[in-house]
């Protein structure tokens, strides 16, 4: 392959590189975010223990829910996780294929100056002319 055939390559897989990295981005704040909910339920859960005045009846219907939206919501961050997990393999390809191709690219140069200083040899001109 010619430096210029793989510097295109090189710019594609960037591309796919940037897109995957997004996504993984992405996944990583969503996870966060689900989190702090969760987080943010635990706190309440607590406050409400601490106070411990109020309707009895109430509190022990808002435990419930709460414990409900926390199991919901640890569901999300398991299957949260597992998406991230996914999109983290996907980026390190996008990057392992960037790294590969730069590989590439480099070799390619170095074959692209070995042609030109063969081709000026035989011409009779100096190597680097």
């Amino acid at each position: 392959m010619t430096p210029t055939e793989v510097r295109k390559l090189v710019a594609l897989a960037e591309h796919g590189k940037s897109r995957d990295m997004a996504i993984y981005a992405q996944s990583c704040s969503k996870i966060e975010g689900i989190q702090a909910k969760i987080n943010a339920l635990h706190a309440d859960k607590r406050q409400q223990n601490l106070s411990g005045d109020g309707d009895f009846n109430a509190l022990a219907r808002w435990q419930r829910w709460s414990e409900t939206e926390i199991a919901k919501l640890q569901s999300l961050h398991n299957e949260a996780a597992k998406e991230k997990e996914v999109a983290r393999q996907v980026a390190v390809k996008s990057v392992a294929k960037v790294q590969a191709l730069e590989i590439l690219l480099k070799k390619a140069l170095k074959e692209d100056i070995l042609i030109k200083r063969r081709r000026a040899e035989q011409n009779g001109q100096p190597p680097d002319a």
